[in-house]
């Protein structure tokens, strides 16, 4: 072969080489983005426990400290979904060490209490309060490690749980938001206590934080420095066997049980690429395509995908394990419950009929029917599409049937208006919007009686305003 045929050659061969090269790399970044796109939606649970603790605690709440809203919280509370009706209570706790202890006292003729306590992954361990185990009479809740083989609490509900860390959210229910009832919630606050069971005899004191007004930074970014935030959980959390498979993606993303965190360039800029992609993912799946839709032709969804309830939010089905179902809900909720649709049900939508995100630039209309099906009231709810939390700097994020200025139309329904700036004279049915931001609703049922469910009352889609 001539010496000009054979260089031919070689540089064939070598062009090839390099082109089949820089394929392989190219799938090997691919896979690893896959990867790293579908450890955030696995992890989006723990990630939303993760950012509220982290949140509490740049305001000053620690791990046993009783955070509490003085007045309803306003967008300042950055967590996923809440509502702006009753003031939140939460409070974190830790059983690496041994068994913990909740009191939850039992209701009053002004407070109720309504909530539940959650492990480290949000699923739910057990309802409190009047729609919960105590039935409003007040109880000590024991939260025990699996393996804990000492002594337990006498007239105390006990339960195994699967993390080392859990979470409690409450509502106290009042009959309204005067300072007077506001004031009576905060007292009842300050009677939940939370200690180590190996302190039953005597407690130490808790301390009570009131978070009211603090901005508190609970939603997850989602983006590159999610990933830290994953590892940190990682390390701190028990790994449960169903979780082993993913034990093995996550190592090949940089992120290991005992294994300082230490990313390279590289796999940084796949983390960039990923997590944006992960958040859109969990946006589409849960608005346009996870729940089931309430009524037939309409945009409203229920808020949780069916097997859900079932399973006590766990998502462990008696033949495989539903986390791409869990990350998309997780976004859009930050607390599970044991018993949902007994005390309130929601129902969300995020587009117009013609199946268009909602958009905070522009003017919408939602006519609610006469007779809301509900024994106590209704609310109806703006988020931002991408936090799933309040939309920041707003000054009113809700309306509900108790408004004594809501204005009625003549049938007895009411028209509630969207969009940056309150059309004339509509003031009090109105709810402010962000220009460039899309934003959802959530309209709750407080205390749903059978019209919701059997299709004899239907909410009507929102629509642009004429």
């Amino acid at each position: 072969m001539k010496l000009k045929q054979l260089l031919i050659l070689s540089i064939s061969i070598l062009t090839f080489s390099t082109v089949m090269q820089a394929q392989e790399q190219s799938l090997h970044n691919k896979m690893l983005e896959f990867r790293a796109t579908e450890a955030i939606v696995w992890a989006m649970p723990m990630l939303n426990f993760k950012h509220i603790r982290d949140g509490m605690e740049a305001i000053g709440v620690k791990t046993g400290d009783i955070a509490y809203n003085s007045k309803i919280q306003d967008w300042k509370f950055q967590v996923a979904t809440p509502n702006n009706t009753t003031p939140y209570i939460t409070f974190f706790y830790n059983i690496e060490k041994g068994p913990v202890v909740i009191e939850i006292p039992p209701s009053t003729k002004d407070v109720g209490i309504f909530g539940t306590i959650m492990d480290a992954w949000e699923r739910p361990i057990d309802d409190v309060g009047a729609a919960g185990r105590d039935k409003g009479n007040g109880a000590k809740y024991v939260l025990v490690p699996e393996d804990y083989q000492g002594p337990l609490l006498p007239n105390a509900y006990t339960y195994k749980q699967r993390t080392n860390n859990g979470i409690v959210i409450l509502r106290p229910i009042i009959a309204d938001d005067s300072p007077e009832n506001l004031a009576k919630a905060a007292a009842f606050a300050k009677k939940i206590k939370v200690y180590p069971l190996s302190e039953a005899a005597s407690p130490t004191p808790n301390r009570y934080v009131d978070v009211y007004g603090k901005i508190i930074e609970g939603t997850p970014p989602i983006d590159a420095s999610t990933y830290k935030k994953l590892d940190e959980m990682i390390q701190e959390e028990k790994i449960e066997d169903q979780n082993l498979a993913m034990m093995g993606m996550l190592a090949q993303i940089g992120i290991k049980k005992g294994v300082p965190f230490n990313p390279s360039d590289e796999m940084k800029e796949i983390y960039a690429k990923a997590a944006p992609q992960a958040l859109e993912y969990m946006i589409e799946e849960y608005h346009r395509y996870l729940n089931p839709v309430m009524y037939k032709g309409k945009k409203w969804n229920k808020l949780v995908p069916p097997g859900v309830i079932e399973t006590d939010f766990t998502y462990e089905f008696p033949n495989y394990f539903n986390y791409v179902a869990r990350g998309p809900v997780y976004y859009a909720i930050i607390s599970s419950v044991k018993n949902y649709g007994s005390a309130t049900f929601y129902i969300g939508a995020a587009e117009t009929a013609d199946g268009k995100w909602l958009d905070g630039s522009k003017n919408y209309e939602l006519v609610i029917p006469a007779n809301v099906p509900v024994k106590d009231f209704w609310a109806v709810t703006t988020y931002d599409l991408t936090t799933a939390s309040y939309q920041r700097d707003i000054a009113k994020s809700s309306i509900d049937s108790n408004q004594k200025d809501l204005k009625k139309n003549k049938d007895g329904s009411i028209t509630i208006y969207f969009g940056p700036k309150a059309p004339k004279g509509k003031e009090s049915n109105w709810l402010p919007t962000i220009e460039e931001r899309k934003f959802f609703l959530l309209f709750r049922f407080y205390g749903p009686t059978k019209q919701v469910f059997d299709g004899s009352w239907e909410l009507n889609d929102i629509k642009l305003a004429q």
